[in-house]
């Protein structure tokens, strides 16, 4: 019914032991090659997939333990029920690099892998688990390769020396041959190994670099859901300007199509971008009925934020920038108090900082006092179309604080804000300090009095 196979150097009765009592099923057949380097790992699994007596074959490493019992008898069901996959793992990616490195951005990564190493573990996580689905991806990582034999197209390429780089290549071209890939969380794994690169990857890197630049860079096209929209609910644009900087892009889009609320449209407004990435995620992007794409030359957040409103549709706006999330309940939240008080703008709530810097700040409530006093409303809060019509927009002159200059004008303009005490916007930094050295950094004081000034603020008056 189902054949695992595996390399090492030495027999390794415990660890058939351990196969045996975790898969949960009788029917098991176990392939151990001995192999102290004379072979390569893609001749080895290439002898095991022409020995195997099963159309279903399990390829793992021999350091490898399973966590969870009855494993095989999940592979089998993912299989079964979704006959049409080739080849699946534990982690992988939906998005493959011209670098070869494909862990490049996190963000389209897929899988959770357990590592174990000199007494420590850890959990190497790129989502949450996803239950019984199956999510695609253009290859899987070798530390597991599950594979149906009569749906792959291409073998391991016996060209990959040594142990590195075999299941890219694997993967890779039966991808390019139209073999579904994909990666599943319910088969969890403790790997004893760190899984450090050395001279022989980067040599198998550069090789299958060369051997398919004509494919690189490579993405899957989008697998977000539509939202159907009615008509008879308030519609919100979220307005989300993108330049380069791609890390938490897709993290970003897919926080907006898991909000409860359905009644939405992202508009995201390429600045500039040169970025393979980016350019290859907008253009993946570009049939999606809830999503639209604005091409501008580079001029700047403010500038890229009025050209997305301009351009939307909605009653209401939520500004969200691409390396930055909102919790599924968020918009929901502020629809329901716009719709209560068409006079509450902006509606911002308490922060979730992630990446260099984590913790949960506590925003304070709304004020005509405490606004004059400096900036503490995220840029990630939703107002009217009517505010900010009123307002004229971002200022685009601004180099900085763009966002606390509009909170203060819809405030002149008798707008009030309403503070969400959740944290359910999340902040990305992308270093230590918790900040990106940019000019409103460098230069706050020189900021607030131009704000105050330009808006007829008398300071000495607050």
């Amino acid at each position: 019914m189902i054949t695992i196979g595996y390399s090492t150097k030495s027999h390794k009765p415990n660890f058939i032991k351990h196969l045996k009592e975790t898969c949960g099923i009788k029917d098991v057949e176990i392939i151990e090659k001995i192999n102290n380097g004379e072979k390569s790992l893609s001749v080895v699994y290439n002898e095991i997939l022409k020995e195997s007596n099963n159309n279903i074959v399990v390829l793992c490493h021999d350091d490898i333990l399973f966590e969870k019992s009855y494993w095989a008898k999940r592979i089998i069901e993912h299989f079964t029920k979704k006959p049409e996959y080739g080849i699946l793992g534990v982690a992988g990616t939906r998005y493959y690099p011209s670098s070869g490195m494909w862990w490049e951005i996190s963000s389209e990564m897929i899988g959770q892998v357990f590592h174990q190493h000199n007494g420590k573990k850890w959990l190497s996580s790129y989502n949450k688990p996803f239950g019984n689905k199956i999510i695609d991806t253009i290859i899987v990582d070798g530390v597991l390769i599950m594979v149906q034999k009569d749906k792959i197209v291409k073998n391991f390429n016996e060209d990959v020396e040594g142990f590195h780089f075999y299941d890219t290549t694997f993967t890779f071209e039966n991808h390019l041959e139209n073999v579904k890939i994909g990666v599943v969380s319910n088969v969890p794994i403790t790997h004893m190994s760190i899984g450090m690169t050395n001279e022989q990857w980067d040599v198998n890197r550069k090789k299958f670099i060369e051997d398919n630049k004509e494919f690189l860079p490579r993405i899957l096209n989008n697998n977000l859901p539509v939202k159907t929209i009615n008509q008879k609910q308030p519609l919100v644009s979220v307005i989300m300007p993108v330049f380069n900087y791609g890390k938490m892009f897709q993290k970003s889009i897919e926080s907006v199509f898991e909000s409860t609320y359905n009644n939405l449209e992202l508009i995201i407004i390429n600045d500039g971008s040169t970025d393979e990435y980016v350019l290859k995620k907008l253009n993946s992007l570009s049939e999606h009925p809830n999503i639209k794409i604005i091409n501008q030359v580079n001029s700047g957040p403010s500038s890229a934020r009025n050209n997305g409103i301009k351009n939307s549709s909605g009653e209401y706006i939520l500004p969200l920038d691409s390396d930055d999330m909102i919790s599924p309940d968020y918009i929901q939240t502020c629809v329901n108090l716009l719709n209560r008080n068409q006079n509450l703008s902006p509606i911002y709530c308490d922060t979730n900082h992630i990446g260099e810097i984590n913790g949960i700040e506590q925003r304070p409530e709304w004020s005509q006092e405490r606004l004059i006093q400096g900036p503490f409303i995220v840029n990630c809060s939703m107002f009217t179309r009517k505010a900010f019509d009123e307002c004229e927009g971002y200022d685009e002159n601004m180099k900085g604080w763009e966002d606390y200059d509009l909170w203060v004008r819809m405030m002149q303009k008798g707008f009030i804000g309403k503070r969400i005490p959740k944290p359910l916007f999340s902040y990305f930094h992308h270093e230590k300090d918790g900040t990106v050295s940019t000019d409103a950094n460098k230069n706050t004081q020189e900021l607030y009095n131009h704000i105050m000034s330009k808006n007829n603020i008398l300071i000495n008056n607050i």
